[in-house]
């Protein structure tokens, strides 16, 4: 009996173990906001936005995407954004550990502390404070936020927060300090951070990158080369112009001659002897 009881429980929790990978990376709920449906590169399935409320914009379409794929600039091209706060509601049947993915792109301002909002779950759990989009990666590129939460025994738990849950999620978009409130796509998922697929690493300006790489000798005023640029080629180092003498270093006008003081010496010497002789006799 007791052997019976423990396979039983191994193959349970196998089961067990074998559903949670299984779900991991599972999406439940994807919406393109401000857009018709579509499947990424990911394979992930967003479904047409289902608000009416607000105003749905493809504005971005005007422009590239930074970031994002070719295939999946639409989903930070289109938007919606409304001059109040609303929501979205994501129905969530089973418990488990979650991932909720918020996309946004800064398609029409060109700087910081132009567009301040804020993104909040349930009524209760503020996830973004102050969201400014091209603070953080500039304008016309793809930002996600990557929020986990766990969801169990009637319990929504985010960033160590608690509150009751009772099978739908509330994903609000607050207006803030600054403009309006707005989103271009997200997702639900089961699973970790770790399941949920990257943007590419922003790069670093090409003049930032420049500078950081060229230093400067107070002597000389030209470019030193770190010990890693010579591994570049000759002929970037062959059209650097070094400085051109003009001749022979000039003399010193007012430098000393200490071999033109040499005779006046001797003859100031030479007759002082004399001279004192002769008062010795006196």
């Amino acid at each position: 009996m007791r052997h019976y009881l423990f396979h039983l429980f191994i193959i349970c929790l196998f089961q067990h173990l074998h559903s949670t990978l299984a779900d991991a990376g599972k999406v439940v709920y994807a919406v393109n906001a401000g857009g018709d449906e579509h499947t990424d590169s990911f394979g992930i399935h967003y479904l047409t936005d289902p608000l009416s409320i607000g105003v749905k914009s493809d504005y971005g379409r005007r422009q590239a995407v930074i970031r994002a794929a070719p295939n999946d600039n639409i989903l930070y091209q289109t938007e919606r954004w409304h001059d109040a706060s609303f929501s979205y509601d994501i129905p969530v049947k089973d418990e488990g550990d979650y991932v909720l993915v918020l996309k946004f792109a800064e398609v029409y301002f060109y700087g910081p502390n132009l567009k301040v909002f804020n993104v909040r779950l349930n009524d209760q759990h503020l996830v973004a404070q102050d969201l400014d989009i091209f603070k953080k990666v500039g304008h016309s590129t793809a930002h996600d936020e990557i929020i986990p939460l766990t969801i169990r025994k009637g319990k929504l738990s985010v960033m160590g927060e608690f509150s009751t849950f009772e099978g739908v999620l509330k994903l609000e978009l607050v207006k803030g300090q600054a403009d309006n409130p707005k989103i271009c796509a997200f997702y639900l998922m089961k699973g970790t951070p770790d399941d949920v697929p990257k943007l590419p690493q922003l790069k670093k300006p090409v003049d930032d990158e420049d500078d950081s790489e060229e230093e400067y000798d107070e002597e000389t005023e030209d470019p030193v080369e770190p010990a890693s640029s010579s591994k570049k080629s000759t002929s970037k180092n062959g059209n650097k112009k070094s400085k051109i003498k003009s001749g022979p270093a000039a003399a010193n006008p007012y430098a000393e001659d200490s071999s033109s003081l040499v005779m006046p010496i001797m003859i100031a010497f030479g007759l002082f002897i004399p001279t004192l002789l002769c008062l010795c006799r006196l």
